[in-house]
């Protein structure tokens, strides 16, 4: 079973809209999806391959907390009491990674058969954190064949 983990250095960015025009569709997050897509092809432990089968993810997004946030509340927000409940979606964010890194971790983002995601706040640098796992189902096959 492989197992990747990832530490992206990066403010989340949510995915967002499409513009249709009458003869055309433009992704105005093409360039944050670049951005992401370059950050995790640096990085050393990539798969060197896009992984296929069944796969699953979790992701943890950390955010700065907004500017008129009172001190008394920063460390609830550090320990993760207090999290963020406010625009963009999370599931906006999850989006994003998907469609950024088809080709890249997965082949395509239909072989995720599962997604954990968290938002957090940090007062450190912001973040994205990527876990992933692929199941070896292949090993289930063969045990089955050599039953038969």
């Amino acid at each position: 079973m492989a197992s990747f983990e990832f530490t992206v250095y990066t403010s989340p960015r949510p995915k967002k809209r499409p513009k249709v025009y009458r003869w055309s569709t433009v992704n105005p997050s093409e360039k944050d999806e670049k951005l992401l897509a370059g950050k995790i092809k640096s990085l050393s432990n990539c798969p060197k391959k896009p992984l296929a089968g069944q796969i699953s993810v979790d992701f943890k997004f950390y955010i700065n907390p907004p500017k008129s946030t009172p001190k008394w509340q920063l460390p609830l927000m550090e320990q993760a009491i207090l999290r963020p409940n406010k625009s963009p979606d999370l599931d906006n964010y999850v989006k994003l990674i998907l469609d950024s890194l088809n080709g890249i971790l997965w082949e395509d983002d239909r072989y995720i058969i599962e997604i954990n995601s968290a938002k957090y706040y940090t007062t450190d640098q912001e973040k994205i954190e990527i876990k992933m796992q692929q199941t070896n189902i292949s090993k289930y096959r063969k045990d089955y064949l050599e039953t038969k």
